[in-house]
């Protein structure tokens, strides 16, 4: 399973990480939490073949990482490509056979929504944590609602997608082993 960690570098001598799974039938996509001093060597291994999201303080020593506004925007644009390819095989019926049902797509938070983690250091980490993993959960309702219409299944294959198409894929990988 691919994940996504998500840094952050509050102050000088903290890394705080956050662990988002990507999957199906995940129980919770949040997977876990640290916060370790700058110089601890388990802070490599915890990005290991992860796409890393930083926050700007974290950018500078971890790279500038994947966009979660893009994450979001490439899953409105997929979803807005789904409903199209909806609506063209409805057109295409004879008007006998239009009643399909529409899908029901989540809504998608475009932006975060601030949390307060029990410690203070980890909130910003948490805020885009949370964002990714809500995401995530939209992202997989999205996929089961694509899945379950015959005519939608040759937009993105017969399995569920963990990830939108085109986002995580560049240059954003953690560490190599």
């Amino acid at each position: 399973m691919r994940g996504i960690v998500v840094i952050d570098q509050p102050v000088e001598d903290r890394v705080v990480g956050w662990h988002v799974n990507v999957g199906e039938g995940l129980e919770s996509t949040m997977a876990g939490a640290w916060v370790l001093p700058a110089d601890d060597d388990r802070i490599a291994r915890l990005l290991v073949g992860r796409i890393l999201v930083t926050t700007a303080k974290a950018a500078s020593r971890f790279g500038a990482g994947a966009d979660v506004s893009a994450l979001a925007f490439a899953i409105v644009a997929e979803t807005s490509a789904l409903d199209a390819a909806f609506s063209a095989h409805v057109a295409s019926l004879p008007s006998s056979k239009r009643s399909l049902v529409s899908p029901r797509w989540p809504r998608i938070p475009t932006q975060p929504t601030a949390e307060a983690a029990g410690d203070p250091l980890a909130s910003k980490a948490l805020t885009l944590a949370r964002w990714v993993a809500k995401l995530l959960a939209a992202w997989d309702r999205i996929e089961k609602e694509r899945l379950t219409r015959p005519f939608l299944v040759p937009r993105g294959g017969e399995l569920a997608r963990p990830l939108p198409p085109g986002w995580g894929s560049s240059g954003a990988m953690g560490i190599a082993a």
